[in-house]
């Protein structure tokens, strides 16, 4: 399946290790040298409560090829588009586990100055309370920008709630609609082929959220989406999403064979 390929993109928690900073899965770490070895790699994923170094540090404990510069998160996409709308100040709602990557964002101390409101955390240690400034803020005009909207990840055994259900709620009490930089919005996978100078159609995806990484990139224009029955995954989510994913693997570990990679 290698016609026409030139990259290769793939999520991080669920797809090459079992949930948030969990250990990899079986095969992960060599199937993804293999792929490294044969195609640029880029790992593509809506992480937001920690940096791209602590991301790639993880990586590597887990015997994965990786490096800062080889991990795309939402927080670079941000700082792009936010600092060229002139919209880098304002409410910022993080977690300190994440800041090095949003030293760019000027906190205003005061909503009613906002340009936007940056949703960067799924908020689990606030109470409705905390996000109070934020919607004062949006109210007076500010523009509301999450990293992500995951609907739910995988910790441990759970699934837990993302910043999707913290968007909706900001948004619904403001009245506002949101800018969304992570999977699956367009402007996610359009960085990452603009950044490794291949069109769109050239990409592989491969990913455990049927909706998020493969459907997502699918519609973006991405050539193929893979999704793994791991992560995330439940029975059945390859027919609950449109367009349908091009494969359906095991896990990552067979992602090298589906590629035509070693045999």
């Amino acid at each position: 399946m290698t016609t026409g390929i030139r990259a290769v993109l793939v999520d991080i928690d669920g797809f090459l290790t079992e949930g948030v900073g969990g250990r990899a899965y079986p095969g992960g770490p060599e199937a993804i040298a293999q792929i490294a070895a044969r195609f640029p790699l880029r790992y593509l994923t809506n992480a937001t409560s920690r940096s791209r170094r602590a991301l790639a540090l993880a990586l590597v404990r887990e015997g994965y090829p990786a490096s800062p510069e080889v991990v795309i998160t939402p927080s670079a996409l941000a700082r792009q588009v936010m600092e060229q709308r002139g919209d880098a100040r304002g409410v910022l709602i993080a977690d300190p586990g994440a800041m090095e990557d949003l030293s760019w964002f000027e906190p205003e101390s005061d909503p009613r100055s906002a340009r936007a409101v940056l949703l960067a955390s799924e908020s689990h240690g606030r109470r409705i309370g905390d996000l109070g400034p934020a919607v004062a803020a949006l109210r007076a005009g500010a523009r509301l920008y999450t990293l992500q909207q995951n609907r739910v990840f995988r910790r441990g055994a759970d699934l837990v709630t993302d910043l999707g259900p913290v968007a909706a709620f900001l948004g619904y009490a403001a009245d506002v609609s949101w800018t969304t930089f992570g999977k699956p919005s367009p402007l996610a996978f359009q960085a990452a082929a603009e950044g490794l100078g291949v069109p769109l159609t050239a990409l592989v995806m491969a990913g455990d959220d049927a909706e998020f990484d493969v459907a997502g990139a699918l519609r973006a224009g991405v050539g193929v989406g893979v999704l793994a029955r791991t992560g995330k995954y439940a029975a059945g989510d390859e027919d609950r999403v449109s367009p349908r994913p091009s494969h359906v693997i095991a896990s990552v570990a067979d992602l090298p064979a589906l590629l035509g990679i070693g045999g």
